[in-house]
C-alpha cells in the first residue's frame, strides 16, 4: 500500500487531484449511505424511499472511481508524452 501511495504522489498534479478528489467524494457518499441507513431504521413501506436512496449512494462511488481512474490515466499519458 505504501508503494501505491508513493507512486500516486509522483503523478502529475492534475491526475493526482482527480484521484484524490474522487476518493474523498467516494468516502463522503459512503458515509452518507451509512447515515441514511441508520436514520431509516428497519425496512418497511414507510422507509422504502430511504433504503432505495442508500442503495444508490452505495453504488454511485463505483462509477465515480472508474471514471476518475480512466481520466487520470488519460491526463497522465498526455502529460508525460514527449
Amino acid at each position: 500500500m505504501r508503494k501505491l501511495i508513493h507512486r500516486m504522489s509522483k503523478m502529475c498534479d492534475e491526475s493526482y487531484f482527480i484521484i484524490k478528489s474522487s476518493i474523498i467524494l467516494t468516502l463522503i457518499l459512503l458515509a452518507c449511505c451509512l447515515l441514511t441507513l441508520l436514520f431509516a431504521g428497519g425496512f418497511s413501506a414507510d422507509t422504502y424511499e430511504l433504503h432505495r436512496l442508500a442503495k444508490e449512494l452505495f453504488t454511485l462511488p463505483q462509477a465515480i472511481l472508474i471514471i476518475a481512474a480512466i481520466a487520470s490515466v488519460v491526463i497522465e499519458d498526455y502529460a508525460t508524452k514527449d
